[in-house]
C-alpha cells in the first residue's frame, strides 16, 4: 500500500461496520484530496478515494464488496 501521509487525525471519525462475524467500530481518517484511510484496531484496512460529490471512485484494499458498500454509505452519511 502507498504511504499514508497527509491524513488528518484531528478530523477522524468512527463508524460501525458489520463484518461477517461481528460488528466493530473502525476509524476513518480523511485527507484534503478526498481520500479516506480506514483503520481497525491499529491495522490499516484500506484506502477509499471519493470525488467531490462524495461518490467512491476507487479503493485499495482486500475487503469484501459488502463491507466496501457499508464504508461508502457511512462516509457519505457522515458528511451529509
Amino acid at each position: 500500500m502507498r504511504q499514508q501521509s497527509g491524513f488528518l487525525p484531528e478530523h477522524q471519525f468512527h463508524i460501525l461496520i458489520n463484518f461477517n462475524d461481528d460488528e466493530r467500530s473502525v476509524t476513518v481518517l480523511p485527507n484534503e484530496a478526498g481520500k479516506f484511510l480506514v483503520v481497525d484496531q491499529g491495522k490499516v484496512l484500506g484506502e477509499l478515494d471519493f470525488d467531490k460529490h462524495l461518490n467512491c471512485v476507487s479503493y485499495q484494499c482486500e475487503l469484501d464488496p459488502a463491507i466496501i458498500s457499508q464504508l461508502n454509505k457511512e462516509i457519505r452519511n457522515h458528511y451529509s
